[in-house]
């Protein structure tokens, strides 16, 4: 069960009465070393960068691995091809040179280099270099192997072996350390500037370039709908863009061709048709299930607790606040807007009408509006949340909570029958959050539980919980659980 937990310290039966405890909510500034204090020097400028040198970067190896690795290859790809790029003046060969295409389909059905056919990948490419790499999932972490050899020597030029966790791979520390070495062993010297920049993250271009080769990952997998959700969010990035559309493109496009004679053209068409209902039954029906399990977020936030005696000093009531919110996830509204909007661009266009009548479209929880525009239905999401008050122990004391508002039940969202909600208009998520207001709760113990000197532990639990999905009954939806404090820390991904 998800639960978000306060804890307080040396509860006091006389402070009963008048106290109240508040735990601020911040976020520690990331340390970083000033621009001001880099400065570069004069031989800064003249030091060697690789000039004239053509370098090929090569997706590593995954073994051992499976689902959960399927997105690394094309991430470490990218993210070496980038910095190196960025940080020399090497010529660097990336996924979408040709030369470097064609070579992954001759020399291997895998579609992963090894340094045995290093001299052909050279001869196919013109490049003088190649970094070859290999990431081996062990019990809870990942060996990764990274080299980057001289072709014409076959000399190893630098090397990099360590053993690193999910986090630090996806946190760009594993990046970050592996382009060093091959920036050192490759003679490419940094100023004292650029050391600094590497030194850093820059989280927005990271995070693209994990969301595209996720997004990869999922549309060779056939999750098309996980694709899109990925997909999605690197097309908000400008260096990602591009390629995130073309993904985008490829799933949800309708780019069938016929040709030949009159028989031919019929087998095909029938074919082509036969091919896109079985495509867009599959895509509307995982959206339906993404969209039913992805649409809202509720958020917790327990930063402060007042206390007080009531019912003739028998009780002891605290009064939680902020409280909690339940706000749209926009990431999940941007999916459903692309998939609506290409499927009604479908079914108005007459040619289409032989195949796209036959794809069955359920109404709940998304709504297709044939009109064109493309709206999503969103029933009323209802929250009944319980406080669990338990002593230093892990005792749970009695209690019981209610919410402080002038409704039985905390309902959010949309009340009554289904309303629609236009897909073209979505917001940021910041200002979602902002237009949602939190409903503090309260809680209600009898004094005789709770003991003269201890510490107290408040727990928020959604009932019906499986991993941070909350199921609250037949009349409401799935809502994704988090703090104040996840929520901050990951909406730059929502």
């Amino acid at each position: 069960m998800k639960k978000i937990i306060v804890t307080l310290f040396s509860v006091m039966m006389i402070f009963l009465s008048a106290c109240g405890s508040t735990a601020e909510v911040s976020e520690a500034a990331p340390t970083t070393e000033k621009s001001s204090s880099v400065k570069e020097t004069k031989s800064d400028k003249n030091l060697y960068k690789g000039a004239g040198l053509v370098i090929a970067v090569t997706a590593p190896e995954v073994r051992n691995g499976g689902k959960a690795e399927s997105w690394m290859p094309q991430f470490f790809q990218d993210s070496i091809t980038g910095n190196l790029a960025k940080y020399s003046k090497m010529t660097v060969l990336d996924r979408a040179n040709e030369d470097l295409t064609k070579a992954e389909q001759e020399l291997g059905e895998t579609g992963f280099y090894t340094e045995e056919n290093a001299v052909q990948l050279g001869q196919m490419t013109n490049a003088q270099y190649a970094v070859f790499g290999s990431i081996t999932a062990l019990s809870s972490s990942y060996e990764l192997n990274f080299r980057a050899i001289d072709i014409t020597t076959n000399e190893i030029k630098a090397a990099y072996n360590d053993r690193a966790g999910t986090k630090e791979i996806e946190d760009g520390t594993s990046v970050r350390a592996i382009i060093t070495e091959l920036l050192d062993g490759l003679g490419i010297g940094l100023s004292e500037k650029e050391k600094a920049q590497l030194a850093k993250t820059d989280k927005k271009s990271l995070n693209a370039t994990k969301s595209l080769a996720k997004g990869a990952a999922a549309e060779k997998a056939d999750n098309l709908i996980e694709a899109l959700a990925f997909y999605a969010e690197a097309q908000e990035n400008g260096a990602t863009n591009k390629e995130a559309s073309a993904g985008i493109n490829n799933i949800l496009g309708t780019n069938g061709t016929v040709s030949g004679n009159a028989i031919a053209n019929l087998k095909a068409q029938a074919e082509y048709e036969k091919q896109q209902v079985a495509k867009w039954q599959k895509i509307l029906d995982a959206l339906e299930k993404y969209f039913y399990m992805n649409q809202r977020i509720a958020v917790y936030d327990m930063s402060d607790i007042k206390m007080s005696l009531i019912n003739d000093n028998t009780e002891m009531q605290c009064i939680i606040a902020p409280g909690i919110k339940v706000v749209p996830n926009r990431k999940t509204m941007l999916v459903v807007q692309q998939v609506l909007n290409e499927w009604n661009n479908i079914i108005t266009d007459k040619k289409n009408d032989a195949w796209s009548k036959k794809v069955h479209i359920n109404t709940y929880p998304i709504n297709f509006d044939w009109s064109g525009r493309g709206e999503s239905t969103v029933r009323f999401v209802q929250i009944w949340p319980e406080v669990q008050v338990l002593d230093n122990s892990g005792y749970k004391l009695k209690s019981k909570t209610y919410q402080v508002s002038s409704r039985d039940n905390l309902i959010i969202g949309y009340t009554g029958d289904p309303v629609g909600t236009p897909v073209n208009n979505i917001k940021s998520q910041k200002l979602y959050f902002s237009s949602t207001n939190y409903y503090p709760l309260r809680v209600i113990t009898p004094l005789s539980e709770v003991s003269d000197d201890g510490e107290l532990q408040f727990e928020i639990v959604l009932p019906y919980t499986e991993g941070e999905k909350a199921y609250n009954g037949a009349y409401g939806v799935p809502v994704i659980v988090m703090s104040i404090d996840e929520y901050n820390d990951r909406v730059k991904d929502l």
